[in-house]
């Protein structure tokens, strides 16, 4: 299921975040629906971006470089586009949790890196969030900030 509002609030959200317009909190505290399994994974991949110990803008230290940008402006292709998600289903909020690796000695962590190399390879990782990177293309050649089209 796709939910334009959902998609168009993050999608504005990460532009205005990536120009140090809004802060980390402000990018954090963007609701999507819940049932638009595209808008939920980009919002997961989004919390990669900044540094949450702390209130900060994307400038300085903290600016989104080049590369990031690159990434960035694909994720938001994606949420304007009428792409349903196809990835399987992953979390992209990986935390770190020793106890639970030590107690079951490192099969853990281990399982952990073979469910991201199973869901890598199920589509081109390079064009995610999109399967495919032809999917990426054909959106790209449509641009819906830069040329004022809504939706169909």
């Amino acid at each position: 299921m796709i939910c334009e509002q959902s998609r168009d609030r993050l999608a504005l959200a990460l532009r205005r975040y990536v120009a140090g317009r809004i802060s980390n909190d402000d990018l954090d505290g963007i609701k999507v629906d819940w049932r638009d399994r595209g808008a939920v994974a980009v919002q997961q991949m989004v919390w990669r971006l900044y540094d949450d110990t702390k209130h900060h803008y994307a400038r300085g230290r903290h600016a989104i470089n080049s590369d990031g940008r690159r990434i960035v402006v694909k994720w938001i292709v994606f949420l304007q586009s009428d792409k349903e998600y196809l990835w399987p289903d992953y979390s992209f909020i990986q935390i770190i949790n020793w106890p639970l690796d030590l107690l079951t000695l490192g099969w853990w962590e281990r399982r952990k890196k073979v469910r991201r190399q199973e869901f890598e390879q199920a589509g081109d990782f390079a064009a995610w969030p999109f399967i495919a990177m032809t999917d990426l293309d054909e959106e790209a050649q449509r641009p819906r900030y830069l040329s004022g089209h809504r939706r169909h």
